[in-house]
């Protein structure tokens, strides 16, 4: 993005391009896959984790940046924190207690899922990064 897109719009547009994202996956998930209910509710469930994740990261991440560098860092942690815990906390729960759901493949839902949320949000983290300012100069660097 330019210098002169204000910062909401891209976080805005950020937060679209992961449900845009999330909706792709559902929908490759619904054409590739049975329609019982079981596997319906494992395709909600896996898009309501790591989209709720995704878009949880990518806000951190978008206001910790225009902070401090402690703060800065801090937040691309805790970004990376609640993209990867959530899947990580469903894929432990469903090991243990094995629900429907794990039967209906949730399990690879939310690791396909997942997937498809970090190269989005990879990609929004190369966008923002290319419409930010250098802040030195070629002198400055080792």
């Amino acid at each position: 993005m330019s210098d002169s897109t204000p910062s909401w719009k891209l976080t805005a547009a950020g937060c679209g391009l992961i449900l845009l994202g999330q909706a792709a996956a559902v929908g490759l998930a619904l054409t590739t896959g049975d329609r019982r209910p079981e596997r319906l509710a494992a395709i909600a469930l896996a898009a309501a984790i790591t989209g709720g994740g995704g878009l949880a990261g990518w806000l951190v991440a978008r206001t910790s940046r225009r902070s401090s560098p402690a703060m800065a860092a801090a937040g691309g942690l805790a970004a990376t924190a609640l993209r990867l815990l959530p899947p990580l906390v469903a894929l432990a729960w469903i090991s243990a207690a094995q629900p429907a759901v794990a039967e209906a493949g949730l399990g690879g839902l939310l690791v396909g899922f997942y997937l498809s949320m970090l190269a989005v949000a990879i990609f929004l983290h190369i966008l923002e990064a290319r419409g930010e300012p250098s802040e030195g100069s070629c002198e400055e660097t080792i």
